[in-house]
C-alpha cells in the first residue's frame, strides 16, 4: 500500500505545480492587460474602428474648443448632468478608469427587476457616442467603450468632456446633424426659446438632463420629476445651488406630474437651425422683452419674487419662442381669458352678427351664485353683493367681454340660457341635460325662479315666477351654463379639473393655465385655423372692440393689433395675463405673458401697466429687426361695416 500511496501523493503534487503555475499565468496575462488599459486603453479598444472613432473625437474636440463659450455648455448645466449620471464625474482622478462599481450594481439590481437603467459614467456614455452602432452591445462592446472612456478622460478636461457628451447627445435626440459645439445651444432655443446663456437656473438644471432625450423626458414625466428634485439637492450639497433663492419649482401648484410636459412644445425647426430667420427674429425678441421686464421689476420693486412667463406660437399651434420652462410649468389664472368662452358659445349659437346686435338693456345686479340656498330662499334681495355695481346703460357681450368687466360679463352670459330658450331651444336642452332631474329640484327655489324671471322681464317677456320652466331656474340654468363652458374650456385646451362643481366660479376667475397652454386656446379662439391671418368671428367681434377696457393704452399705441386678456389690475390678484394676436409673414402669432410671484399676494403697486409696457418694447423690439407687425384680416361681415382694415401703422 506503501508505493501506491506514495505515486498518489506525487501525481497530486505534480498537478498541483502545473494549476499554480496556470494560475500565476492568467495572474500574469490580467495584470498585464491591466497595466496595457492603464498605459495605452486606445490600443486596446478595438483596432480600426476605435482609432477612427478617436480621430472623430479629436476634431470634434478642436471644433469645440473653437466654438465661442457662451454657445458650448455652462458650468451648472454640467454639473446637473453630473447629479443625473455621474456624481464622482468632477472628482475622479484622470489617471483612473472612469467606472462606477455601485452605478454597474445598481443597475443590474434594477434591470433584474425589470426597470431598465444603465451604469454607465459619462465618459462611458460619451464613448458609446463614438463607437456604439445599432446593433445590440455585447460584452466586447461594453468593455472596448470602456477602455475608450479611458482613453478620452486624458485628452480634455473633464468639463470638455461634459460639453461634448451634452452637445452630441442633444443633436442626437434632435434627430439632427451632428453638433460637437452647439447642440446644446440649439436644444436650448427649441426647449425654451432662449439662448443657452440667458436660461435661468432652473432651465439649466433641466437641460442638463436632455442627455436622456426629449422623447424620454416627456414618456417619463413623474420619474423626470423627481431627478431634478434628487439633483437639486446634490447641487445643493456641493454649493451649486443657492437654496434661499426662491424657484418656481418650489410652488405647490407645479404638477409633479407634468414638469417635463413643456418637452412636447419644442420646435425642431428651430433647434436645426432650418428654420425662417422670422422664428429666430421672435426668439430675439421676446429674449429682449424678458431682460427689460425683469430690469423694470428688479428696479421698481427691489428683490420681488415676481416671475414673468411669455410664449409665441405660430400657426399650426408649435412654439415659436418661449421664456424658459416658467412658460409651461407656472401657472396663472386665466379666468379673464376664459370669458371668452361664453362669447363664443353666443357667436356659435346666434352668429357674429346677431352677437354684435344684441344690446341688452341696463339691468339689474346678475352675479355668481355664491350665497346659500338659504339665503336665496329668504331674501332675493340680499342675492346681490354689495361690491357690484349693476349696468347702468346697454351693452353687448362682445363689449363685456373686451372691457373684462366681471359684472357685465357675467350678467351676459347668465342671460344666455334666457336667449337659447327664445332662439336655440335645442341647445338649451342639451345643456340642461348636464343636470339631473334631482339635483334641478335641489336647485330651484322661489328666489331662483324670481330671478329667472326678472332675467326673462328683461328680454320684453312677461312670465310668473310659477311658470318659469325647470331648465331656466336661476341656479339649475348656471349650474347647467358652468358645467358646459368647463367642457367646452377643456376641448379647446384650457385645463379645468380644479374648477369647483358648482357655480361659484361661472366663469373660472378661480382657474389656473400655464402660459402655453392660454396661448394656444386663444389661437384657436381668436383666428380662423386655416394657416392664415385670417380672424375667427370671436376674434373679429374682440378686434372690433380693441380700444375698450384696460388694454386701451396698448391698443392705441398698436391699432392694427388683436388684444385679449387681462393686465392684473386687481389688488387681490396673484397673477397678470395680456395676449397680442398680430400677423407675421401673413402667418399669425399669438403671444402671451403673465406675471406670478412665487408667494402672492403681487407686491403693492404693481400693476399690469408693467407688462403693457413689456409687450409695447417687445412690438417696438420686432419693429426694429424689420417684422412689422401686421394686422389680422376680418371676416366678410365685419370688413363691410368698418375701417378697422385700413392700413395704419404704429
Amino acid at each position: 500500500m506503501t508505493a501506491p500511496a506514495s505515486a498518489v501523493r506525487a501525481a497530486l503534487s505534480h498537478v498541483t505545480r502545473h494549476r499554480a503555475g496556470a494560475t500565476a499565468a492568467v495572474a500574469g496575462a490580467v495584470a498585464a492587460c491591466a497595466v496595457a488599459a492603464l498605459v495605452s486603453p486606445l490600443a486596446l479598444a478595438g483596432g480600426d474602428h476605435a482609432q477612427a472613432a478617436a480621430a472623430l473625437f479629436v476634431a470634434d474636440l478642436a471644433q469645440y474648443r473653437a466654438a465661442p463659450s457662451d454657445l458650448r455648455s455652462s458650468p451648472l448645466v454640467a454639473a446637473a448632468a453630473a447629479g443625473y449620471e455621474d456624481r464622482a464625474f468632477f472628482s475622479r482622478p484622470r489617471w483612473m478608469p472612469p467606472l462606477s462599481a455601485s452605478g454597474l450594481a445598481r443597475a443590474i439590481v434594477r434591470n433584474l427587476r425589470g426597470i431598465p437603467q444603465g451604469g454607465s459614467t459619462i465618459p462611458q456614455q460619451l464613448a458609446k457616442l463614438y463607437l456604439r452602432g445599432p446593433a445590440r452591445a455585447g460584452i466586447v462592446d461594453k468593455l472596448s467603450e470602456a477602455l475608450f472612456a479611458t482613453w478620452l478622460v486624458r485628452q480634455a478636461e473633464p468639463e470638455e468632456i461634459a460639453g461634448l457628451y451634452l452637445n452630441l447627445s442633444a443633436s442626437t435626440s434632435m434627430g439632427t446633424l451632428r453638433r460637437p459645439a452647439d447642440g446644446l445651444h440649439r436644444l436650448s432655443l427649441a426647449l425654451f426659446g432662449l439662448p443657452l446663456r440667458r436660461l435661468s437656473r432652473e432651465d439649466q438644471v433641466v437641460l442638463g438632463a436632455s442627455p436622456r432625450g426629449v422623447q424620454w423626458l416627456r414618456e417619463h414625466p413623474s420619474l423626470s420629476a423627481r431627478r431634478i428634485a434628487s439633483t437639486r439637492e446634490w447641487l445643493i450639497s456641493q454649493k451649486l445651488w443657492d437654496p434661499s433663492a426662491q424657484s418656481f419649482l418650489d410652488g405647490a401648484d407645479v404638477d409633479p406630474a407634468a414638469a417635463f410636459r413643456f418637452v412636447e412644445g419644442w420646435t425642431e425647426r428651430v433647434a436645426s437651425a432650418d428654420a425662417p430667420s422670422a422664428d429666430l427674429d421672435l426668439i430675439s425678441a421676446i429674449d429682449r422683452f424678458r431682460e427689460g421686464l425683469g430690469a423694470a421689476l428688479q428696479a421698481e420693486f427691489p428683490g420681488t419674487p415676481v416671475r414673468t412667463a411669455f410664449a409665441a406660437l405660430g400657426s399650426d399651434g408649435a412654439i415659436l419662442a418661449r421664456s424658459g420652462a416658467e412658460a409651461a410649468l407656472m401657472a396663472v389664472n386665466y379666468g379673464s381669458v376664459a370669458k371668452l368662452e361664453a362669447l363664443d358659445l353666443a357667436v356659435e349659437a346666434f352668429g357674429p352678427n346677431a352677437v354684435r346686435d344684441l344690446t341688452l338693456p341696463p339691468g339689474g345686479c346678475v352675479r355668481w351664485i355664491w350665497s346659500t340656498k338659504e339665503l336665496r330662499r329668504s331674501h332675493p334681495s340680499r342675492y346681490c353683493p354689495t361690491d357690484v355695481a349693476p349696468a347702468t346703460r346697454p351693452m353687448g357681450l362682445d363689449e363685456a367681454v373686451a372691457r373684462s368687466v366681471n359684472s357685465l360679463t357675467a350678467r351676459h352670459a347668465m342671460m344666455l340660457p334666457a336667449l337659447l330658450a327664445r332662439r336655440r331651444p335645442d341647445l338649451l336642452g342639451q345643456m340642461a341635460a348636464e343636470i339631473s332631474a334631482d339635483e334641478r329640484a335641489s336647485l330651484d327655489s322661489p328666489a331662483d325662479r324670481a330671478l329667472a324671471g326678472d332675467l326673462l322681464a328683461q328680454l320684453g317677456e312677461a312670465i310668473p315666477p310659477d311658470a318659469i320652466a325647470p331648465e331656466l331656474s336661476y341656479s339649475a340654468a348656471g349650474v347647467a351654463l358652468f358645467r358646459y363652458l368647463r367642457d367646452r374650456r377643456e376641448r379647446a385646451g384650457l385645463p379645468a379639473d380644479r374648477l369647483p362643481e358648482d357655480p361659484t366660479s361661472l366663469l373660472g376667475n378661480s382657474s389656473r393655465a400655464t402660459a402655453e397652454q392660454i396661448g394656444g386656446y386663444l389661437h384657436r379662439k381668436l383666428f380662423a385655423n386655416d394657416g392664415t391671418c385670417a380672424l375667427s368671428d370671436t376674434g373679429a367681434l374682440l378686434a372690433l372692440r380693441r380700444r375698450e377696457g384696460t388694454l386701451r393704452w396698448l391698443a392705441a399705441r398698436w391699432p392694427k393689433l388683436v388684444f385679449s386678456g387681462k393686465t392684473g389690475s386687481s389688488p387681490h390678484d396673484d397673477a397678470a395675463l395680456a395676449a397680442v394676436g398680430l400677423c407675421l409673414d401673413a402667418r399669425p402669432v399669438v403671444f402671451v405673458a403673465a406675471l406670478r410671484p412665487l408667494q402672492p399676494p403681487l407686491p403693492d403697486g404693481l400693476q399690469g401697466s408693467v407688462l403693457l409696457r413689456g409687450i409695447d418694447a417687445y412690438l417696438r423690439e420686432l419693429v426694429r429687426l424689420d417684422r412689422r407687425p401686421g394686422s389680422a384680416v376680418l371676416p366678410a361681415w365685419a370688413e363691410q361695416e368698418t375701417e378697422i382694415a385700413l392700413e395704419a401703422k404704429p
